[in-house]
C-alpha cells in the first residue's frame, strides 16, 4: 500500500532526525547545485541581453556539469536519507549514513544510470511509454543498497524494482508526482521572489524533498517486505 496514514505519520516522526544528520551534509551539496543552475541561468540571460558577453559553450559547459553533479547529488541525498531513515526506525541501529554512502555509492551510482539508460530507451517509442518505465523502476538504487540477494548477484535491481511495484504503479505514479511537483514548484516561486523569500521556499523546498525521500524509504521497506515471499 503506498498511501498509508501511519506511514505519513512515521516519516513526520523521523523528519527532525533525519533532518539533524543530513543537513550538515547534504545542505552544503544542494546549495552548490542550486548555486550553479543560477549562475547558468544569469549566463542565459546575459546571453541574449549581449550576444557577445556570454558563449554558448560556456553555457552548455556548465549546463551539462549541472546535469552530472545533480545525478551524483541525487545519489549520494538517496542513499543518506535512506541509510538515516532505517537507523532511526531502529531506533539507533544500523550503519551510519556517511559511512553507508561510501560503502554503496558505486555500485547504486551504476545501477541509477542503467535505469536511466532503460528509460531513455523506452521514451524513445513514446512518452507514456518511458514515464511507466521511470515508475517501474524507482526502487533501483534502494534494491541496490539494501537487498542481500541483490548483492549476492542472486537479483538484478530492475527487474527486482519492476516486481515491487507491479500491483501498486497508479498510486505511485501519483506520489511521484507530487514529490517532483511540489518542491519544483516552490523552487519556481523563489526564482521571482526578494532574497529572503527566497531563501524561505528554497528551505521549504529542501525539507519537504528530505520528507518526501523518507517516506519513499519506508514504503520500499514495506512493499520490499510484502513482496518477500513472492518468487
Amino acid at each position: 500500500m503506498i498511501w498509508s496514514k501511519a506511514r505519513f505519520q512515521q516519516s513526520f516522526e523521523i523528519l527532525p532526525h533525519v533532518l539533524k544528520e543530513a543537513a550538515p551534509v547534504l545542505l552544503p551539496l544542494s546549495a552548490l547545485l542550486w548555486g550553479l543552475e543560477f549562475y547558468v541561468s544569469w549566463l542565459n540571460k546575459s546571453r541574449f541581453e549581449d550576444p557577445y558577453g556570454s558563449s554558448m559553450a560556456l553555457i552548455v559547459l556548465f549546463g551539462l556539469a549541472g546535469v552530472i553533479l545533480q545525478s551524483l547529488i541525487a545519489v549520494v541525498w538517496l542513499l543518506f536519507v535512506a541509510a538515516s531513515t532505517e537507523r532511526h526506525r531502529k531506533y539507533g541501529q544500523g550503519m551510519r549514513p556517511l559511512a553507508f554512502v561510501a560503502k554503496h555509492f558505486h555500485q547504486c551510482l551504476i545501477e541509477s544510470v542503467r535505469a536511466l539508460i532503460s528509460t531513455g530507451i523506452y521514451s524513445l517509442f513514446l512518452i507514456l511509454p518511458g514515464l511507466i518505465r521511470w515508475v517501474q523502476l524507482v526502487f533501483t538504487p534502494l534494491i541496490a543498497a539494501f537487498d542481500p540477494h541483490y548483492q549476492l548477484g542472486k537479483k538484478d535491481a530492475l527487474m527486482e524494482s519492476k516486481r515491487l511495484v507491479k500491483g501498486a504503479f497508479w498510486p505511485l505514479l501519483i506520489f511521484l508526482a507530487l514529490q517532483a511537483l511540489l518542491p519544483m514548484a516552490l523552487e519556481e516561486t523563489a526564482k521571482s521572489s526578494d532574497w529572503l523569500a527566497r531563501l524561505s521556499l528554497y528551505g521549504g523546498s529542501w525539507i519537504l524533498t528530505l520528507y518526501f525521500t523518507i517516506y519513499m524509504t519506508l514504503t520500499f521497506f514495506a512493499r520490499w517486505s510484502f513482496k518477500a515471499e513472492e518468487p
